[in-house]
């Protein structure tokens, strides 16, 4: 019963996506969202929407009076079941996509979950199966050479220069 749900789930975002690209076509919003990228060991956390051919990071808009860390610890609860304290994202880049018709103005933020002065256990993720299929960290030569959308190259490009 559960995979009939999650289909029936995956469809009503497949469908609600197509609706939203229509609005953003012909209405060409300006809209704010965050995106979070979690580092472990050298390797960047992707998912797979399961809405959208492109991989992405946890990360989605801001609610009415939500700060961009709010929305990236809730962002990175809904999505790939990851609790943190807002206050330790830390701002790493800014940028502004067109390729959904819409003025799309996004922050990076950053987590590093390795712990200090040594390599920690990878964080358990947790994927719902429907708004998310699959989720995993990447190493960065690997993932830039994956089928990301444009903001995540753009944010991982910036990453590849910081973290030599």
């Amino acid at each position: 019963m559960k995979r009939w749900v999650d289909a029936l789930a995956r469809t009503g975002y497949r469908g609600a996506y197509t609706l939203a690209r229509v609005y953003w076509l012909v209405r060409h919003p300006r809209t704010h969202g965050v995106f979070v990228g979690v580092w472990h060991a050298g390797r960047v956390l992707l998912l797979q929407n399961s809405y959208k051919h492109q991989l992405s990071m946890p990360g989605g808009g801001m609610e009415r009076d939500e700060s961009p860390a709010e929305a990236g610890a809730r962002e990175l609860h809904e999505e790939v079941g990851i609790r943190v304290d807002p206050a330790s994202l830390r701002p790493a880049f800014e940028t502004v996509g067109t390729s959904e018709n819409k003025e799309d103005h996004v922050r990076f933020l950053e987590l590093d979950v390795d712990s200090e002065g040594s390599e920690s256990t990878e964080p358990r993720l947790t994927i719902d199966d429907r708004e998310v299929t699959w989720a995993a960290f990447i190493d960065l030569d690997t993932a830039l050479r994956l089928p990301v959308s444009p903001l995540v190259r753009a944010y991982l490009e910036h990453a590849r220069q910081r973290r030599k």
